[in-house]
């Protein structure tokens, strides 16, 4: 079942603690703005004001884009009025953002007091983001753009496409939805699908209905895997307030698979990887521990053997987040073998290779989905949000894939990250919504709508704030514009 390597990575511990006034001060908290409910500041005018700012006078990003490891990865960025170029348009194009990851509960750090988490604000981001993507889905049919054209004398009517799907890249509600860390105990199942409600009703207001739910370990805190095949009616579980039609949660295609690849275009392909695959969750919540995964966790890490000899009954209380210190003594990558993390079984590694080879074969262009990290170097050297076996799949990618594969798209890390290798591929780590900090000055938060070209792809969104990895801008700068980050 597994296809595992002894070689070794982890993400930071997941258990949160109350801020106080002197942590936010260490922390250097962006904005004092409280994120309690509210409702979002993206005015009509603002909003198609930016929508114009951003198909039309795109600022330069600076080429500060840089891989987590403190080494410069040059972004590749646009200062181009992309309607007035003779490009035509793209073949798809789709929304992206990870890691919404909502509870309604008060700000916290994490537990290395290095992050805040804003957890009810992750709900406005999520509003500008679906804003966002409907400007995008409702463009003018008639979009009138000059073009070198001796017929027309120049200019003509050039059609331009909406938003072909959109992907959450995994998180979606927070492990606190389901259980209280305070009684260590689970909560009422009702008490996740409310959080679950105040998500989804955000998103079922978007234009477009297709929407890719990726596979992350805060779902398999709260729901079970049956469920995330199946989709979780809310409708069913009692939220008489959501819609009947309203968009179903679920992480599987329609062929009940986990991982699987769907081709939006003849000449592209976009694989979803499941990297919980192999993970001490794997069945979800309250469904009991994976005992061989256990195992596996067990082997690379002491701490997590002392505790389950301390803890015999684990298995079933499934009581391992933030219950003990993850990542003492763990050196450099090895700090990937935590128990939020997870890898990809040998199955879905031979899948991933024959679709590789496929691709190569076919001369397809790839774009891969997978909440974990694949590259160490998007991870600041510590592999604290890698796979577990981020070795092997990265092997699949580079040698079999050999350069069809353009990008590789996680979350998991909330900080965000770039990194580009020998091949060009990019690995390019979302930021999330919950470290979003100047939304009130006109920032609406880390998104973005990417769009895929014959050969390229340009990502056009805005960063959690001017530290963005991804998107970053002039510190104090408000109401900024949409930047760019092109693949070549």
């Amino acid at each position: 079942r597994f296809a595992f390597s002894a070689k070794s990575f982890a993400t930071s511990w997941e258990t949160t603690t109350q801020i106080t006034s002197s942590t936010v001060k260490r922390i250097h908290l962006l904005s004092n703005t409280s994120s309690k409910r509210r409702t979002h500041t993206f005015s009509r005018r603002r909003r198609f004001a930016m929508d114009r700012r951003t198909h039309h006078h795109h600022l330069k990003a600076p080429a500060r884009c840089s891989s987590s490891d403190n080494k410069t990865d040059k972004a590749s960025t646009s200062g181009k009025n992309p309607s007035s170029s003779l490009h035509p348009p793209p073949l798809f194009k789709f929304g992206l953002l990870a890691d919404i990851q909502y509870c309604d509960t008060d700000d916290r750090t994490n537990f290395s007091g290095s992050q805040v988490r804003r957890y009810r604000n992750a709900l406005n981001v999520a509003r500008n983001a679906v804003e966002h993507f409907n400007l995008h889905h409702h463009e003018l049919e008639e979009d009138t753009t000059t073009l070198n054209n001796t017929t027309t004398g120049g200019a003509r009517s050039a059609k331009t496409r909406g938003i072909d799907f959109i992907v959450h890249n995994g998180d979606i509600i927070d492990h606190q939805c389901a259980f209280d860390f305070q009684t260590d105990s689970f909560k009422p199942i009702s008490e996740g699908r409310r959080q679950l409600a105040d998500v989804m009703e955000i998103l079922d207001r978007s234009a477009c209905r297709d929407w890719i739910f990726t596979i992350g370990n805060h779902e398999l805190y709260n729901f079970t895997r049956r469920e995330l095949i199946d989709g979780v009616d809310l409708k069913k579980e009692g939220i008489e307030s959501y819609s009947k039609d309203g968009l179903t949660f679920k992480c599987a295609s329609e062929d009940g698979d986990l991982y699987y690849a769907k081709k939006p275009h003849e000449k592209w392909k976009v694989i979803i990887l499941n990297p919980y695959d192999v993970s001490i969750y794997s069945k979800g919540r309250e469904q009991g521990l994976d005992e061989e995964a256990l195992s596996l966790l067990r082997k690379h890490n002491p701490n997590a053997d002392k505790w389950c000899d301390e803890n015999p009954d684990v298995v079933q209380t499934e009581r391992m987040s933030g219950t003990f210190p993850y990542f003492k003594d763990l050196e450099g990558l090895n700090g990937r073998w935590v128990p939020f993390n997870g890898g990809v079984g040998a199955t879905q590694l031979e899948w991933l290779r024959a679709e590789l080879k496929r691709s190569k074969e076919n001369e397809e262009k790839v774009l891969i989905f997978c909440h974990l990290l694949v590259h160490p170097k998007t991870t600041s050297g510590t592999g604290r949000t890698l796979l577990w076996n981020y070795d092997e799949v990265l092997e699949v990618i580079q040698k079999v894939g050999d350069g069809c594969v353009k990008c590789v798209f996680s979350g998991h890390q909330h900080e965000g990250g770039v990194h580009v290798d020998e091949l060009g591929t990019h690995f390019v780590v979302l930021e999330s919504p919950m470290l979003a900090s100047d939304e009130d000055k006109g920032h609406p938060g880390p998104f973005c709508v990417v769009e895929v070209n014959e050969t390229s792809v340009l990502m056009k969104g805005f960063g959690r704030s001017f530290e963005s990895r991804l998107f970053p801008y002039e510190e104090g700068l408000e109401n900024v514009e949409a930047l760019e980050y092109k693949i070549a």
